[in-house]
């Protein structure tokens, strides 16, 4: 499925997920029990699910003394420009809300060039962020984000 620029036509989050399964790389699972496991993980209780633009960002908040920590993922049907604002909003909102550390699992070459375009603009404030390789080389590789998120708004600038 083709993205479609937010500043144009913004998307419903079902479309958005929808469309981003649809475009990941063959896994051999059908789209409808990928799709139905999604929709289960949205249910679960500490779940934060939260649309920027054409981004719809999914994550499990931790719980006792991991509160302040959440684990997600982007479904993304945004263009590259907007999906990097995109993502500098989200971070903002985890600030808001008081999260101190996000992290992350992908293999899509735009999420690793999004990911250093946020490490740049964090190293100039008080985020940290540090992206390690799990696999390199192969057909799929795939990548993991750390991020402490500091007090100055990511947001700043934009």
């Amino acid at each position: 499925m083709n993205l479609i620029d937010s500043d144009e036509k913004l998307l419903k989050g079902p479309e958005i997920i929808t469309g981003a399964v649809h475009n990941m790389p063959d896994m051999g699972v059908p789209l409808q029990s990928v799709l139905a496991v999604i929709a289960g993980e949205t249910t679960l209780p500490n779940t934060d699910i939260v649309q920027v633009g054409n981004t719809v960002f999914l994550a499990q908040v931790g719980k006792g003394e991991n509160q302040h920590k959440v684990v997600g993922r982007a479904f993304n049907m945004d263009t590259g420009r907007n999906f990097v604002k995109n993502g500098f909003k989200y971070f903002n909102y985890l600030q808001q809300k008081g999260y101190t550390h996000y992290s992350t699992t992908f293999n899509s070459p735009v999420f690793l060039n999004a990911f250093k375009i946020f490490q740049r603009r964090a190293k100039q404030q008080d985020t940290e962020i540090y992206i390690g390789v799990v696999t390199k080389g192969t057909a799929m590789d795939k990548y993991v984000v750390y991020m402490r998120l500091g007090k100055e708004p990511l947001t700043r600038g934009l």
